[in-house]
């Protein structure tokens, strides 16, 4: 039976691994338009760089942060392709974009300030779910003296703990 099971998740993993047929067509698809658009590729591959780091180095792959990282940067990258395409989707505009440090660092900037929100938000929601958990454990032993109270000390079966006061 646990052989069966093992044999199960393997199948899974390897599942989930390996693309389907639509999934290659979409790769397949994806890389030729950026064959295609090889200046803008180009753009985008140095511009998203802070975003694949966000990927490399989150925990799982996918969440917050990395969501967060890369919505911003690529609100940092567009302005630069609108740019890039209304130049004529140009090698030497793509390189002149991607040379020019005022530009990298609003881009890198822009991804920066994902890094932040992610901090800050991660933050805020830590911070109130400790006050919600505080506040609930004080109900519960509230809640639990007055158990005791009604009931009598062997309700709690010696579990009690002593209320230190501050």
């Amino acid at each position: 039976m646990a052989k069966k099971k093992e044999g199960k998740e393997k199948k899974a993993k390897k599942a989930k691994k390996s693309l389907s047929i639509k999934g290659n067509l979409v790769l397949v698809a994806l890389l030729l338009l950026a064959l295609a658009f090889l200046p803008t590729s180009m753009l985008i591959a140095v511009g998203m760089l802070p975003s694949l780091m966000a990927l490399i180095t989150s925990s799982k792959g996918v969440g917050a942060r990395a969501s967060t990282v890369t919505a911003m940067n690529l609100a940092g990258c567009v302005p630069f392709v609108f740019k890039l395409w209304s130049s004529g989707n140009d090698f030497a505009v793509s390189f002149d974009i991607i040379t020019n440090s005022r530009y990298i660092m609003i881009i890198y900037l822009a991804a920066a300030f994902g890094f932040m929100i992610d901090w800050v938000v991660t933050g805020l929601v830590s911070s109130f779910m400790y006050q919600k958990g505080m506040a609930r454990m004080k109900a519960i032993k509230k809640r639990q003296k007055a158990l005791i109270e009604n009931w009598g000390p062997n309700v709690s079966g010696g579990l009690v703990e002593e209320e230190e006061d501050s």
